[in-house]
């Protein structure tokens, strides 16, 4: 499509660059061997840099994109985002990127109850202390991951769009859940959420923080702790919002559909 005929775009999500589940399914008894797989890779990656690349011209070429695929693609790096999001002055566990493990036995024994997730992000976050006492931080050597100090308190999704926050959102999940992704009940969609209000400040960070990351639409996680303070922990850059705007009837559709046309 030329980009004369394009008001603006929205990019849900990016074509992935490996092999996916269907090149899995198309040989005998689901496996892959190193010719298989590479081949799968090449032709997967050909699919995925060709559609980024269409992408790219069309950002560069001025149509409004929400969101960015340059921007997306710096701020899905964890902790890259991490360095930007505490120069947005937001309030962030104290954190560890490593892949050395005595670096994170160490940083377990000066911050107490901590959690683990990947670098690139994607898969469930873990207990951190519940590896170093199974020896399972001995992976870090092959790959490093974030090592965080564990914020107790009430998970919120915040959705900004166009520099506005239009929705902010607890998740109903039990106390003490370590990752919200991981319950049945939010997976099954039978979770339920409240909705809240930040304080201005807060909101603001959130504001800012999407601005600096470059996401025209963000969906921010935040821990609430007992004592009222607000940890940021990462922003989306193709959030999932589908549930909450269904069950609280936030308007987040209708912003994101406004803010396209509005762009165009």
């Amino acid at each position: 499509i030329s980009p004369d005929k394009l008001g603006a775009v929205l990019v849900c999500a990016q074509a992935p660059d490996i092999p996916t589940e269907t090149a899995f399914r198309s040989t005998t008894h689901h496996h892959l061997n190193w010719e298989n797989w590479f081949q799968n890779y090449g032709l997967q990656r050909d699919r995925s840099d060709t559609l980024l690349s269409l992408l790219l011209m069309y950002e560069q070429a001025g149509i409004p994109m929400f969101n960015p695929p340059s921007q997306t693609l710096l701020s899905r790096r964890k902790p890259y985002q991490i360095h930007q999001l505490q120069m947005a002055g937001c309030q962030l566990p104290a954190s560890l990127v490593t892949n050395n493990p005595l670096d994170a036995e160490r940083f377990i024994e000066e911050y107490g109850e901590c959690i683990i997730k990947p670098a690139a992000g994607g898969s469930l976050t873990l207990s951190a202390n519940q590896l170093l006492q199974n020896g399972g931080l001995t992976n870090l050597s092959v790959a490093p991951a974030i090592v965080q100090q564990r914020i107790n308190g009430e998970d919120l999704r915040i959705v900004v769009v166009n520099d506005a926050v239009v929705s902010c959102a607890a998740i109903g999940v039990p106390e003490g859940t370590i990752d919200f992704r991981g319950e049945q009940s939010y997976q099954q969609g039978k979770i339920a959420y409240k909705e809240v209000s930040l304080p201005r400040l807060v909101e603001l960070q959130c504001r800012r923080a999407a601005a600096l990351l470059g996401l025209r639409y963000t969906g921010i996680d935040i821990k609430h702790t007992a004592d009222n303070e607000y940890y940021m922990l990462e922003c989306n850059s193709s959030p999932i919002y589908l549930d909450v705007e269904y069950k609280l009837k936030h308007p987040i559709t209708e912003a994101l559909c406004m803010a396209l046309i509005n762009a165009s």
